[in-house]
Formats: structure tokens, sequence, C-alpha cells
């Protein structure tokens, strides 16, 4: 059955192999990737990030996106998958989204209301010499009411509603709404703890100290990207990775509509591709 604005997404902390079961599972539902990851949009940096090409063999977007010391933001990237999905679904093919980051994950399926919506320099100069009370009758009275006492006398939060309002196309486009199932991935923390130290260790036999040189001696350590881990300091990589394992567990946790996996259950990828294919085949 071809997929009707069906989107999956598989997610969780680093090391559970997320990329791997997602290749499987593009492979079987007539799939396409989109990174969902923070630092694989930087081209140049791969051996830190993970990218791992030679284990990808299906279509997969959003990897080397920018320069790592271009600008790159959580609107920048919805942007981006948006228009990714739009065309995977526009072939008849599933969008599987995989990665670790849930900020991204959570702005592209609950975008908050101003990610795309820019300041209206031409309104904010209309508006400039206008009353609190002028500015509370230009917004919508239920929105007035939602807004707490202090946010009601604030010019530039009455404006910022004014703005929103004025924009309810680009609001209404970026909240494309799809029929979308969360997969997570984890394992206990001694086991996830173990799979980032090897992982890490591969990676440093691969060529990270070489990739770290090469980057700082053409971009500088002062850039954002460079602030991803490993780049910084190879000597607590591994610890700085499992304390980021903890925060994303932490995260993912808070997100109610997540179906989990444990990674270390024998069952659990025939029990994840039986979840996976009720979804699928469902009308919507």
């Amino acid at each position: 059955m071809e997929p009707i604005n069906k989107l999956l997404i598989i997610c969780g902390p680093t090391a559970t192999g997320k990329t791997e079961v997602a290749v499987t599972l593009a492979k079987k539902f007539n799939g396409e990737l989109i990174s969902a990851d923070s630092r694989q949009v930087y081209r140049g940096m791969d051996i830190g990030t993970g990218k791992d090409r030679e284990k990808i063999d299906v279509p997969i977007w959003l990897l080397d996106v920018v320069n790592p010391d271009a600008e790159f933001s959580v609107s920048h990237w919805v942007k981006l998958a948006h228009e990714a999905v739009g065309d995977i679904i526009s072939r008849n093919k599933l969008p599987i989204v995989v990665g670790g980051t849930g900020l991204y994950i959570n702005a592209l399926i609950h975008p908050p209301e101003t990610m795309d919506i820019p300041p209206d320099t031409g309104l904010r100069k209309q508006l400039k010499n206008a009353s609190i009370d002028e500015l509370q009758k230009l917004v919508n009275s239920e929105v007035l009411q939602l807004m707490n006492p202090s946010d009601r006398q604030n010019p530039r939060r009455l404006l910022r509603k004014i703005e929103i309002a004025k924009s309810t196309k680009l609001l209404h486009k970026s909240k494309k709404a799809f029929d979308y199932l969360i997969v997570g991935l984890t394992a206990p923390i001694p086991e996830l703890f173990k799979r980032i130290d090897e992982r890490v260790d591969n990676r440093i036999r691969r060529g990270m100290k070489e990739e770290v040189s090469r980057l700082i001696k053409e971009y500088g350590r002062d850039i954002p990207a460079m602030s991803a881990l490993g780049y910084q300091s190879l000597e607590n990589w591994k610890q700085d990775e499992h304390a980021y394992a903890k925060r994303q567990l932490t995260w993912f946790k808070k997100q109610k509509d997540i179906i989990w996996f444990d990674i270390t259950d024998p069952a659990a990828k025939t029990r994840m591709t039986e979840q996976i294919d009720s979804w699928y085949t469902r009308h919507t």
C-alpha cells in the first residue's frame, strides 16, 4: 500500500543502532531516510558524527547540508525536512526520519508557533506608537485571554501575536499534519555505555584525530559546529557521550507518543516490524 501522508520516526539515545534499523525498514517499506542529527548536517564532519555512508545503501537526506562555519538552526532543519518529506511522499515512498536530536524531531511534528514567522517590519513601524489598549484590540480575543496578565500589558508580546495572526497561511503550512509513528530504541545503561565506548574507539582508529586537525586548520576551534562531542576533547569523549546519552533518554522519555523497544531483547525487531506494518497499512 502506498503511504498517504505517513511519516515514520526512529529515535532514541546514541549508539542504539538507529540508522541500521532505519535502513532495514526503508528496504521493507519502500522508504527513504531523513537524518535528524544536528551535527551530520555539516560537511567534512564525517567520522566524529558517524555518518557511516558505507552502511547506508538507501537514499538519505540532510547529510552535508552546510559548511561547519555556516549558521544552521532547528528552523533551517525543519524547512529542509518538510521539503524532503514532501518529495519522498510525492514518489509514493515512506519518509523515515532517523536520529537522536530530539529538538529537531519535536519541532517537525509539533512546530513552535513562531518558527517560520519572521518579524513584520512594516507592521512594527505602523504600530510603533500604538497604545496597549489599541494593540489588545488587534489581538484575537481568545488568544488574548490565554495570555498571562503581564504579557497582555507587554507591547512586544502583543505585537508578536498580531504578526502571527497576520501570517496564518504560513503558520498553517508549517503545522502540516502527518500520520506519524515514533519508534524509540533504547538499552540498559551499562549496555549503552559499552556500545558508546566501542564506537568511540572505532572512530579514533578510523582517523578522528586527523579529521579534527583538518577542521581546525580550515575553520578554527571557535565555530559552533566544533562544539560537537569529540571535536573539542578526544580525551573526555567517552564520558561526554555517556552524559549526552543520559540527556537524550531524559528528553525522549518525556515524549508520550514514543513506542519503545529494547535493542537487547531478541524479540524486539520482530515486534517493532509488526507494529510498523500495522500502522503503515492502516487507512487514514
